[in-house]
């Protein structure tokens, strides 16, 4: 009987075991298919200061990684850059090209922008797919000292407090903390002080913020109980109640120990008891520790170990018996590997227009690391410090965050255990935005409405019928841009009626063309989707701070960007040259025929029956088809080519004999089936004119006309050389505050960079500031600071 016994316990114990191993299992196939089928960019942007006046240049250099390990991300071509005043209302807009997870552009901020803080936010195509408070933003401080000031008003009326129990929820009879966060009238974090009173106006205990408006008082709930946090913000007396307790469920409460371990305490209420709890923790999406526990006494108990955690934020969630998440908490493991930025400038006081010389050094684990760097050297007053977001506080910390980080720097430089207490505040107030578990339970696999632009720009539409406003399937489509580098794209509809046209790089702002294939569509329409994205975040922007004490700098800054604008501006408006390839989207033609090697005749008809051997051309009452020769056999196709006037599909060949020779250049011939997209031609008839405009003239009735933004130009930065005496004693006056950008910085694999630049004749004091990132996805910064004056 003790032997039976036994083994029936042992075979109870075996099949709960058993079941609680699987149901962990569950949980992490779960999560890792999510994790497999989201994958999520993370871009960060180095702007080459935070303050600007109107008519100023914003230089900037982005790097993309993948969100989870931060290692350079090559999925995407092109990156969406906008510029959104407090209304959430472009003021300027610009796409920027990728190489190898990283790219650069500018902005020259137009003289009709009124005096405010604005959002620069930038994203790409697949980031569309979620949500936007994953774009990248940061404010940037705009002044016009041409207009008259116009303080921009927060998007808060009033000050407020929040209130946060620690794990999501307040039970009661169960200790626990209350996290809070004052903002001020401005949108800015609001230092704070009160009391906790009960229903009857008893003090329960005080509170006092620590840090950015953030801090945590301790509360055991009682049955039957309201409590009110009393305090003064502003100038307002507050009266608010805080979350109601729960009467059921969990508390989590989490501490690290000296040891440097994570101990978890989690508080049940009796109907749990016995019942078995799951813990789990990711970084960023990767799996870091799963755990599970009985629920004895209304309590159970977890450790995990700091150093088994990834850097930066890791979610621990709870988990209940019905696998429900319960209770959720953020950690921070500060960074141990990043990338070391060393920069040593060859003196540390420099006189007006003298050479700067600055050599960098990048390492990691003691050895050099090649780098990816972008470097800006500015001058620092009252209106211009060293930006609070770099690349280092931004990967870890910023972008896995809900909402504004004031300060974020604050909690890397110098930690102690006053910063450890803010961080943790910040933490608990702050809430986590990059994963939700409901999207997990409920997952499908996603049919995502943005494609990756991995080779060029995806320009997306829609294909719908005219007479019922129903969408179209399986419908194809021409999309075609013309003039001199025209370009063409064929497509066909998906089961919804959406249609993506793949191109290569578009630098020019251009007119794109879309129309149906077949004539016999010609009662569908096609609208085309725009390419930047119309959705926002939650970010919100402060009031612009009163610049009146600071009107003498405010002063300087204006006559500095005036004389700059006066007497530089053709030298700001270089572009760097781009090799780009003038051949069609087929390459280059089986046969090319210049027309200016042949005697000219009156009428195309006579070019093409003379010269063009390999396009028959045929007549059938008045109208024309051209057939192509097949090469490879020696045959002519039976189904009609592709014909192109200057990049423009025409589906009518008279239009083409009714042409004036002598207004066309070329005509290339391919002399074999094409395969474009989801469509393929029977060989393909280019013909090309002298100014490359001639096809606009023959675009079909039912095409759709559409205004494109191509590709951003690259500028070259404007950082004149002072190496001669006669350059030096030059009477042009430089007053540059911003000395040099440089956004293409690389190591190599010594891991040294040189760089030389001249100071303007501006006196004062200087930052340069370096971030990148390494092969291997460390991110680093560092900044250094030296002197100008004049001696003479």
């Amino acid at each position: 009987m003790k032997r039976r016994a036994g083994l029936f316990f042992f075979l109870l114990n075996y099949g709960l075991l058993s079941a609680q191993n699987q149901l962990t299992e569950n949980l992490q196939r779960q999560f890792q298919n999510y994790q497999s089928n989201n994958l999520q960019e993370k871009l960060f942007v180095h702007i080459d200061k935070s303050f600007y006046l109107a008519g100023e240049t914003v230089w900037f250099k982005i790097y993309s990684v993948d969100a989870s390990f931060h290692k350079p991300l090559t999925t995407s071509s092109i990156t969406y850059v906008e510029i959104l005043n407090k209304d959430l209302k472009p003021v300027m807009q610009t796409k920027i090209p990728m190489l190898n997870g990283s790219g650069n552009g500018s902005l020259s901020l137009p003289g009709f922008l009124v005096s405010g803080n604005y959002i620069f936010r930038a994203y790409t195509s697949w980031m569309k797919n979620f949500s936007p408070d994953f774009y990248y933003e940061s404010t940037l401080h705009i002044i016009n000292t041409l207009k008259k000031s116009v303080s921009a008003p927060s998007l808060k009326s009033f000050a407020s407090i929040q209130f946060f129990p620690e794990g999501g929820n307040a039970v009661i009879g169960f200790k626990g903390k209350i996290a809070f966060k004052a903002i001020g009238k401005d949108g800015r974090d609001l230092e704070c002080g009160g009391v906790i009173v009960n229903q009857n106006n008893d003090t329960i205990t005080k509170f006092q913020s620590q840090h950015n408006g953030m801090g945590y008082f301790l509360l055991r709930p009682e049955k039957n109980s309201a409590y009110f946090a009393v305090l003064r913000l502003d100038d307002s007396l507050i009266k608010q109640q805080l979350p109601k307790a729960e009467e059921n469920g969990f508390v989590m409460s989490v501490m690290l120990e000296e040891a440097g371990k994570f101990k978890i305490t989690v508080g049940a209420t009796p109907e749990f008891n016995n019942t078995n709890i799951y813990l789990f923790a990711q970084t960023r999406q990767v799996i870091k520790n799963v755990q599970t526990s009985l629920v004895k006494d209304g309590g159970a108990s977890f450790f995990i170990d700091q150093k088994d955690l990834g850097d930066g934020i890791t979610g621990i969630t709870l988990f209940n018996h019905l696998r429900q998440p319960v209770c959720e908490r953020l950690v921070f493991k500060r960074p141990k590997e990043t990338l070391s930025i060393l920069t040593k400038t060859d003196q540390a006081v420099y006189d007006t227009r003298k050479q700067v010389n600055i050599d960098v050094t990048t390492n990691s684990t003691n050895l050099p690391s090649a780098g990816n760097l972008s470097m800006s050297v500015f001058l620092i007053d009252s209106l211009q410090g060293v930006p609070e977001q770099n690349i280092l506080s931004y990967l870890f910390l910023s972008s896995d965050l809900n909402g504004n980080i004031e300060s974020p720097e604050y909690y890397f430089t110098n930690p102690d255990k006053t910063v450890d207490e803010a961080l943790d505040n910040l933490l608990l107030t702050q809430g986590w935005r990059r994963f939700k578990w409901n999207e997990l339970f409920d997952y499908k696999k996603p049919s995502f409405e943005f494609l990756p632009e991995i080779e060029g720009p995806v320009i997306n539409g829609k294909i719908i019928n005219k007479s019922t406003g129903l969408a179209v399937g399986a419908s194809g489509a021409f999309l075609s841009i013309p003039g001199a580098d025209n370009s063409f794209s064929s497509a066909t509809s998906d089961a919804q009626g959406i249609i993506r046209f793949a191109f290569k790089d578009i630098y020019k702002n251009n007119a794109i063309i879309v129309q149906p294939a077949l004539q016999k569509d010609s009662n569908y329409r096609i609208d085309i989707s725009k390419s930047y994205s119309d959705k926002f975040s939650s970010y919100t922007l402060p009031s612009l701070i009163d610049f009146r004490e600071k009107a003498n700098t405010l002063l300087n800054h204006s006559v500095s960007n005036q004389v700059g604008n006066t007497y530089a501006m053709d030298k700001k408006r270089q572009y760097v040259k781009k090799i780009i390839d003038t051949n069609a989207f087929y390459g280059k033609p089986d046969r090319l025929y210049i027309l200016d090697d042949y005697t000219r005749f009156q009428t195309m008809e006579e070019v093409l029956r003379e010269f063009v051997e390999d396009v028959r051309l045929r007549k059938e009452g008045d109208k024309f088809t051209f057939k192509v020769r097949n090469r490879l056999f020696g045959t002519y196709f039976e189904e009609d080519p592709l014909i192109l006037l200057d990049g423009i599909p025409i589906s009518d060949a008279s239009k083409i004999i009714a042409l004036d020779p002598l207004k066309i250049w070329k005509i290339g011939v391919v002399t074999h089936d094409y395969y474009i997209g989801s469509s393929v031609f029977e060989g393909i008839v280019n013909v090309k004119s002298y100014s490359g405009e001639l096809g606009v003239t023959q675009i079909d009735p039912n095409s759709l006309v559409v205004e494109y933004d191509g590709l951003q130009e690259q500028r070259e930065f404007y950082s004149p050389a002072y190496a001669t005496r006669a350059e030096q004693d030059s009477h042009m006056p430089d007053f540059r505050n911003v000395l040099y950008w440089a956004p293409q910085i690389s190591t190599g694999q010594n891991g040294k960079a040189h760089l030389t630049f001249y100071t303007s004749d501006l006196k004062g004091k200087f930052a340069v500031v370096i971030q990148g990132i390494s092969q291997e996805g460390l991110p680093g910064k560092t900044t250094a600071f030296f002197e100008v004056t004049d001696s003479k």
